[in-house]
């Protein structure tokens, strides 16, 4: 399903269904006049700027296809997928140009360099390689191959200064590499779970945020003036991952796409402003600093919340600054914390308790919906055999 959205009244103006399975990626022209779509069946398809399907080509065998991106130009695009391929195409005659081979698995993402003829990929084989495409032999020519990442690979993002190439990886870390020295310039460590998104601010070439697979949103300008710490943390900023996030070409502005079906816009206040902040007293500051004790009953998903080696109690535990407890026994997840912090963590337990509720009842249904299917077409192969 496709949705166009109005930025200045945050309200959708058009839904419309562009695809025959799941979206995986859309990226706009640098000139903003047409739209390239791609999705989890290795189809691309081309819309003008009246969102009108100009062109459908399938591709990289059928496989999802994860990234597309322009080149400076307009004139040629990239795309890569779960075929282990990145494929080089020519926008105006609509045909595949070459096939850049070099991973050993699926291909997660791909960006074209902003001004020169120099493309970056991410694989699931933990490796971002840097491609030439416009070699002579017609094939692609591999420049180099960067070993930083010890998990897959999620995004890549070229600064627009050229020079710095930004890295994210389900191994929870962020990486800025200098690409004329081909040299790491530091390794960013914010992230509790795998980073999933990334996007530099459009003005400040230091300056970017990230998402990550808890929901956390986070702030970071980096370079000389700046730290390897996040300026900012939104925890829980969505529920779910955040799988996709752009800057307004202002940069007064991001909005963030998550898996928790939800699209939302964040905006820092002028210098001064309070609007959005509550005006604190000190008591309010002594009770926000009250310590509590709560519980959450957890039912028959006491498994659920725990995680996989206790990976997900853990992110909670990390990103609220509580402290927790599952007893097992009684079935009751045990908290201590300030308010402020057992609301977070309420919302967020709740939350994850509804999806698993919402997918047992719609595996139940789907079960009796079989078993009624089946029953009518036994009944409709069984006949009444009278007297010849």
């Amino acid at each position: 399903e496709f949705t166009l959205w109005d930025g200045v009244n945050f309200s959708f103006e058009l839904i419309m269904s562009a695809h025959d399975t799941s979206f995986r990626c859309m990226e706009w022209s640098h000139n903003n006049n047409y739209l390239l779509t791609s999705d989890a069946g290795g189809n691309i398809k081309y819309w003008s700027p009246s969102i009108a399907p100009v062109q459908s080509i399938d591709s990289h065998s059928k496989q999802p296809i994860h990234a597309l991106s322009f080149s400076p130009s307009d004139t040629k695009f990239v795309s890569c997928g779960d075929d282990a391929t990145v494929r080089v195409w020519d926008w105006a005659q609509r045909t595949e140009e070459r096939v850049l081979e070099g991973h050993g698995w699926d291909v997660k993402c791909v960006q074209w360099h902003p001004r020169s003829s120099i493309i970056c990929s991410g694989s699931k084989d933990n490796l971002v390689k840097l491609w030439d495409p416009s070699s002579k032999d017609g094939t692609g020519q591999l420049l180099s191959t960067l070993y930083g990442h010890k998990n897959t690979v999620t995004k890549v993002s070229w600064n627009q200064n050229g020079n710095w190439l930004l890295t994210a990886s389900r191994d929870q870390l962020i990486k800025v590499y200098d690409i004329r020295t081909m040299k790491e310039l530091c390794s960013l460590k914010g992230h509790h779970k795998e980073v999933t998104s990334i996007a530099w601010h459009p003005l400040y070439e230091s300056v970017f945020a990230s998402g990550g697979m808890d929901g956390t949103l986070l702030y970071w300008n980096i370079g000389t003036t700046g730290s390897e710490e996040p300026a900012a943390r939104v925890n829980f900023a969505h529920d779910m991952a955040i799988w996709d996030m752009k800057w307004h070409p202002a940069g007064h502005c991001l909005a963030t796409g998550s898996n928790d079906r939800q699209t939302k816009f964040w905006a820092r206040n002028k210098p001064g402003s309070p609007a959005g902040l509550e005006e604190q007293t000190q008591e309010d500051d002594e009770e926000a600093a009250e310590i509590h004790v709560d519980e959450i009953e957890l039912g028959n998903h006491v498994g659920i919340v725990i995680g996989k080696r206790g990976a997900t109690i853990i992110s909670m535990q990390r990103a609220t600054g509580t402290k927790m407890h599952v007893d097992q026994v009684r079935r009751v997840l045990e908290i201590e914390g300030t308010q402020k912090q057992i609301d977070a963590v309420r919302k967020r337990v709740m939350a994850l308790l509804d999806r698993v509720s919402n997918a047992d009842s719609d595996r139940q249904q789907g079960q009796q919906r079989s078993t009624f299917a089946g029953g009518d077409s036994g009944a409709a192969g069984g006949g009444y055999y009278g007297p010849s």
